[in-house]
């Protein structure tokens, strides 16, 4: 079974962007913390938001969503 999701449009690959250990790092550093995941989310996107304010929400939430989802399945 292959790991290879088709990608939405607009929606950005992990390599192609720079600011994918800051999102993560946020993400990662709340849950540690004993932060719920829906409040690790948030503030993940929060974190990409700031660095792609050209994005639309939709496309934001969606790569900030995919990004944290594709670390779960490896």
């Amino acid at each position: 079974m292959s790991c290879n999701l088709p990608i939405q449009g607009g929606v950005k690959e992990p390599v192609d962007c720079k600011c994918y250990g800051a999102v993560m790092s946020a993400y990662v550093g709340l849950i540690k913390a004993g932060k719920p995941p829906s409040v690790a989310l948030e503030a993940a996107q929060i974190v990409y938001c700031y660095h792609h304010p050209e994005d639309t929400t939709a496309n934001q939430f969606l790569t900030v969503e995919r990004w944290i989802n594709e670390r779960h399945l490896h």
